[in-house]
């Protein structure tokens, strides 16, 4: 490069277009990002008597989304593509309508928890910044694993998001991934492409493999009614019994709940597949919840969560104390951590996630079958918009059936306690 183009090069000034961390990016503002226009990572630039520079292709696309933004301010068009055509984010975009309508034509309503679960939004925080608006046909392995010649260190997309969270995270983004590849390769989006990814193998992590006793569940859930906690007490009985997820226990009303000579019954579907459960209780655990629903300062209504904060001693703009407020993910998970500590301390670190597998464990010593324990879990079940009609005697019975195995499991399990905790 001649002297003149380094000179015109340094007095060339691009909006939005700047140096950070090692490489060229374009940083719109906050009134530009409505009309679609996103912080984009652009190559390394050039690098000439030791100052840096953006490459021709950099300046040339900045270039032009500046004169877009200008078009729009100058009220010469209203909106900008979201994606450029044939990109990585187009093919997401019509995946996620597409994803939606299948939901529409089965009856079925994805509700805010399951859309703050949704595996393809939590992925797409990771895929986007790097795939976003690039060809799906120019993806290569390499972006996604590449051992660096200089510093010898593993690169790209699997390595950052291991090293940002864990194995767990970098599995669930490439299984969407591979999902969405799929059906950008039915759009015809990859040219006949093999997914890059495929070089790779996604393993699983290790699962949990922590479980509770039922003597260390009591000890909880006395502790939590004691300090004061008893909405979580009886969300902790409930969840012993049940084997609901948390998601599902937060989501429990009076209006799905029936009782036989055993105890409670909740009639629902599980939040994250929608398929039909029946969540049972024992005599214990019921008479917990009947005396928790019964020291509310409020009348339940039907269709209201069950288990609830403790409230707060601070007033409201009207002079009365501010009522317990229904369980969120967070709180419900501070709460159990603040009980658990006062109870077994510091280094204890299970979930009550846990108590689900606990159960299962329970079961299994009893003797009951994979099938009836997936019954009870509700994995295999059809889903059904109509769940009191789906609770046919059958059904209850082969849950209790399960509660009864895992009794026997419990008192197994009590004569053959290994010397540590498991």
């Amino acid at each position: 490069m001649t002297a003149s183009s380094e000179c015109d090069m340094g007095k060339d000034k691009i909006r939005h277009l700047i140096f950070m961390g090692r490489r060229w990016r374009y940083k719109p503002s906050k009134d530009m990002k409505p009309h679609g226009f996103r912080f984009t990572t652009l190559s390394a630039g050039v690098v000439i008597a030791g100052k840096n520079y953006p490459s021709a292709q950099d300046k040339t696309r900045a270039i032009g989304w500046n004169n877009e933004w200008d078009q729009i301010r100058c009220g010469e068009t209203t909106s900008r593509p979201r994606w450029p055509t044939g990109s990585v984010g187009e093919a997401y975009d019509r995946a996620l309508r597409l994803r939606a309508a299948t939901r529409v034509t089965k009856g079925q309503r994805q509700t805010k928890d399951q859309e703050s679960r949704d595996d393809w939004l939590r992925a797409w925080k990771w895929l986007e910044p790097v795939f976003g608006d690039v060809d799906p046909a120019t993806i290569e392995t390499e972006h996604f694993l590449r051992l660096e010649p200089v510093s010898g260190l593993a690169k790209g997309l699997i390595p950052k998001i291991e090293t940002a969270v864990s194995t767990t995270e970098r599995h669930r983004v490439i299984k969407v991934w591979r999902a969405l590849w799929v059906l950008m390769e039915a759009m015809g989006y990859t040219h006949g492409k093999k997914d890059p990814s495929l070089a790779i193998a996604n393993s699983t992590a290790p699962p949990r493999q922590a479980v509770w006793t039922e003597g260390e569940v009591v000890r909880l859930c006395k502790r939590a009614w004691r300090m004061g906690y008893k909405g979580l007490a009886a969300c902790m009985a409930t969840a012993w019994d049940s084997q609901l997820s948390p998601i599902d226990l937060r989501s429990l009303t009076t209006g799905q709940r029936t009782d036989d000579l055993q105890g409670a019954i909740f009639a629902l579907a599980r939040a994250k597949t929608n398929r039909a459960a029946a969540g049972s209780l024992g005599k214990r655990a019921t008479h917990l919840l009947d005396g928790y629903i019964a020291s509310l300062p409020f009348e339940l209504m039907p269709n209201a969560p069950i288990f609830r904060t403790r409230g707060s001693a601070t007033t409201t703009k009207g002079g009365k104390p501010q009522q317990p407020a229904p369980y969120t993910k967070n709180k419900l998970g501070f709460d159990f951590r603040v009980v658990r500590t006062a109870e077994f301390g510091l280094v204890e670190t299970r979930q009550l996630a846990d108590m689900r597998r606990s159960g299962t464990v329970e079961a299994t010593a009893g003797g009951a079958s994979a099938q009836a324990i997936s019954t009870k879990m509700a994995n295999t079940l059809a889903t059904s918009t109509r769940l009191q009609q789906t609770y046919n005697p059958v059904n209850v019975v082969t849950v209790r059936d399960v509660d009864s195995h895992r009794r026997e499991g419990r008192a197994k399990l009590r004569k053959n306690k290994p010397g540590r905790k498991v």
